[in-house]
């Protein structure tokens, strides 16, 4: 996908590499009673207004000069690309060329014409020297507004074909952008919580909206009077994109102080964005160059904490830059944010890598977790323990021993339900604990007392992690002086996590033995790194009353 979109991206590079036209053209009011008048004029041509000075509502002539040499007789036929409000006569020296509307007329005929329009030069008056480009134009509908004109010169079928292959190659880029959109929401759609993804996907519809929308003059007729439209929609869809790119940047690289920079931030946006408003061109520019600025600043923090990524975006940021620079804005806007896009998806892809890698991960440690759970049951001396248990009381009461092997199944049972889950309900971890100490009543003719207090039954917990401390705390107390080890679990939440503490009610065996992390332990963290990864915390110290195990389960 990178090699396509670079070969599309130096495609459009070259094809936009022709400016357009620059021309003095000057302005004056027309005061004359017939439409004779631009072939005498009664002024000069050097006391002409330039472009743009005047705003008032009448019918102005506009002109400008324009010298042929030799090497352009070689691109004939020669044409005039013409973009500006209003309606208008074209002529060349003394020859009408075409119309766009009826200046004057506006109110008449309704909105007639269009605010790009091509205009053929015979041969026959494309002749070496110089020459004289002359427009007879109203501006009805926007009065208040400069009368800015645009034109460019050159072979008449090339002025016409060079927008729309600069067009056709630009919605290939849009087409691109629209399936990556809808590639990534329904990513989003089967992960609600994968934020970036969704932030990525907005950005890439409102560029394909952006792009639609800048290129639609050159294949949809738009008056002049519908084309404030166009760019208040262009301003609007820059505004968005400019804070979405920075805010999926910030994301992504877990920038501190997030919320206070970007309503900040925001504030920036919207005071250029109405503070400049009608600018509209000074406005794009100035929206995507605070995005670009506060996107090197937020990607320059992570580089310099050496965030994974953080370089290669800080170098596509760079190249946007120099790409802005070197060409005309009309194409580096666009390419500009087309290169942000592709940091942005790399970010994206590098993470989505990441978590597959961390899943599969998960999958062999939760394979390795299963076995170990049904060895830490399944061992010899746990089995040899438990049957020279049993032919005792076969032998010395019947009654108990059918009760044990009762107690035993039920365990066994209750162990093969949960061993294919990584969480299961609270409720089946305490009736699995109760089975335990069933069993080890029976084995070591011990009172075991359980006590819960404030059990959330909708919680859920991974298998088997209080079961193993439970049975350390059989393993490593003996009876206290009242004859029985009491196991309470009491489960409560704080503001920034909920959490299970199990009070072991006993005497420590060997309480000056240093504590080591044994197999029971090494089960309860992997565990828990399984269903939280680092969202956790486990702590086991020795209490007055015997010992103490707490889990912490951050939000």
């Amino acid at each position: 996908m990178y090699k396509k979109l670079s070969f599309l991206i130096l495609l459009i590079v070259l094809a936009s590499c022709d400016p357009p036209g620059d021309y003095a053209i000057k302005i004056k009011e027309d005061k004359s009673s017939g439409k004779s008048f631009w072939s005498t004029p009664d002024f000069a041509f050097a006391e002409w207004e330039i472009e743009g000075n005047n705003m008032r509502d009448s019918i102005f002539w506009a002109k400008t000069e324009i010298i042929l040499k030799d090497n352009i007789l070689d691109k004939k036929p020669l044409g005039i690309a013409v973009n500006s409000f209003g309606a208008y006569e074209m002529y060349w020296d003394d020859v009408l060329l075409g119309t766009n509307g009826t200046p004057g007329q506006e109110l008449l005929t309704g909105k007639v014409g269009e605010t790009d329009r091509y205009f053929y030069i015979p041969n026959e008056l494309a002749t070496v020297g110089k020459h004289h480009l002359t427009m007879r134009i109203s501006q009805y509908y926007f009065p208040g507004y400069d009368r800015y004109i645009g034109i460019y010169f050159g072979n008449h079928e090339q002025i016409i074909r060079n927008p729309l292959e600069l067009t056709a190659l630009i919605h290939i880029l849009a087409g691109a952008f629209l399936i990556t959109f809808l590639y990534y929401l329904l990513l989003f759609i089967n992960d609600r919580k994968n934020i970036p993804a969704l932030l990525f996907s907005i950005s890439c519809l409102l560029f394909f909206m952006l792009i639609i929308m800048e290129y639609l003059k050159f294949y949809v007729p738009i008056h002049y009077s519908n084309f404030l439209v166009r760019l208040e929609t262009i301003g609007v869809l820059t505004l968005l994109i400019s804070f979405l790119i920075p805010f999926y940047f910030s994301i992504q690289f877990s920038i501190p102080w997030r919320k206070l920079v970007f309503v900040l931030y925001g504030g920036l946006l919207l005071f250029i964005f109405i503070k400049f408003r009608g600018s509209y061109d000074f406005t794009a520019r100035s929206l995507a160059q605070s995005m670009w600025l506060i996107s090197i600043v937020m990607v320059s923090i992570a580089a310099f904490y050496r965030n994974k990524g953080a370089v290669i975006v800080l170098i596509g940021l760079i190249a946007s830059a120099l790409v802005d620079y070197f060409l005309y804005y009309d194409v580096s806007l666009f390419l500009s944010f087309t290169i942000i896009l592709l940091c942005m998806l790399y970010m994206l892809s590098a993470k989505m890598k990441e978590e597959k890698f961390v899943y599969e991960q998960s999958l062999i440690r939760s394979e390795r977790l299963k076995n170990e759970l049904l060895k830490k049951k399944i061992q010899p001396h746990f089995l040899m323990n438990t049957l020279t248990s049993l032919m005792d009381w076969v032998e010395e009461s019947p009654k108990k021993s059918v009760q044990f092997i009762e107690a035993l199944a039920e365990e066994f049972n209750m162990l093969n339900q949960i061993e294919d889950q990584t969480l299961i309900p609270i409720t089946q971890e305490i009736a699995l604990c109760k089975s335990l100490l069933k069993i080890m009543s029976y084995r070591k003719e011990t009172k075991y007392i359980w006590n819960d207090f404030n059990i959330d039954v909708t919680k859920k917990i991974p298998p088997a992690v209080i079961h193993t401390l439970v049975e350390n705390g059989i393993t490593h107390c003996s009876p206290s002086s009242k004859g029985a080890i009491v196991f309470e679990l009491m489960y409560y939440e704080e503001e920034r996590f909920n959490g299970y503490e199990l009070i072991t009610i006993g005497t420590i065996r060997k309480p000056n033995k240093p504590v080591a992390e044994r197999t029971g332990t090494k089960y309860i963290k992997s565990r828990l790194q399984e269903s939280y990864r680092d969202q956790w915390q486990f702590i086991s110290e020795a209490t007055e009353k015997g010992w103490k195990n707490e889990i912490r389960i951050y939000r």
